[in-house]
């Protein structure tokens, strides 16, 4: 957090994208539809997080507001957002709990899902996707969670990912604020590019063996010791995002080892 003091008022700036709250991040959301020039999207930016009157904001010199545009620079780059700070979702009388921070109670294969639905977003821009991709993280509590919590080491609050359920969820998602789940999809993009980052390898060789037709296929069936029966590959989709990972990382950096002796082997 960056420290502001304006007259009397102190205030505090975010300075990552994890420091913003929710009603931040809706904001943000907002501006984006708005195809703002850069110093104007700044500007509104930098008044909606200092949360003062316009005759107050226009008292701040200009070097001085020119500097704090420039703290709000995370704004404009790589999400990196793996904060959930919308955890519920209401609709009507029902509720829907997202995942926890950086997905770490999700499973693989409602992360593989949603990454597809990711695609297709960024390829048709269309609110549907949006629709899915909500639906797909956000889902009711477990009946009696309040108890069944204390027995269990699985803390997530969500009732099992099903695909039968699933379309009934996305109808429903479509009565939600579009920015709410605009701000839902940069908290998932900013998981997936932490998980990028995380593991490197894991994505190296998706590139160099993806097609549109198999995606995370042929990882997951290495990572099932290549069975393709429907419980070797149930048991890989149903397991934590983060232990498959972890699994997916070290075949895939043992691949690249092996390449590299290979080719090394070869120059001699």
């Amino acid at each position: 957090m960056n420290h502001v003091q304006i007259d009397n008022m102190r205030r505090s700036l975010p300075s990552t994208w994890n420091e913003l709250t929710s009603r931040q991040l809706l904001f943000i959301s907002r501006l984006y539809q708005e195809n703002l020039l850069l110093v104007d999207f700044r500007v509104k930016a930098l008044w909606e997080f200092l949360s003062i009157k316009r005759k107050v904001f226009r008292k701040i010199d200009p070097e001085d507001a020119h500097f704090l545009c420039e703290t709000l620079d995370f704004l404009t780059k790589e999400v990196t957002l793996t904060k959930d700070v919308i955890p519920m979702i209401r609709i009507n009388l029902r509720k829907y709990y997202g995942p926890a921070d950086a997905m770490i109670n999700c499973t693989f294969g409602e992360f593989t899902l949603a990454s597809s639905v990711l695609d297709e977003y960024h390829a048709s821009g269309a609110e549907a996707h949006l629709d899915r991709l909500v639906a797909i993280l956000y889902r009711p509590k477990k009946a009696f969670w309040f108890i069944r919590k204390h027995f269990t080491d699985h803390q997530d609050p969500r009732v099992r990912f099903m695909n039968r359920s699933l379309k009934k969820r996305v109808g429903r998602m479509a009565k939600v604020d579009y920015y709410l789940k605009y701000s839902i999809f940069l908290f998932f993009t900013g998981v997936l590019n932490s998980l990028t980052a995380l593991y490197p390898y894991v994505y190296r060789q998706k590139d160099e063996t993806d097609s549109p037709d198999n995606g995370w296929a042929s990882l997951i069936i290495s990572l099932a010791d290549g069975k393709t029966d429907d419980k070797s590959l149930e048991t890989v989709m149903n397991s934590n995002l983060y232990n498959v990972f972890i699994g997916l990382n070290k075949k895939a950096k043992e691949y690249q080892n092996y390449l590299d002796k290979i080719e090394n082997h070869g120059r001699h």
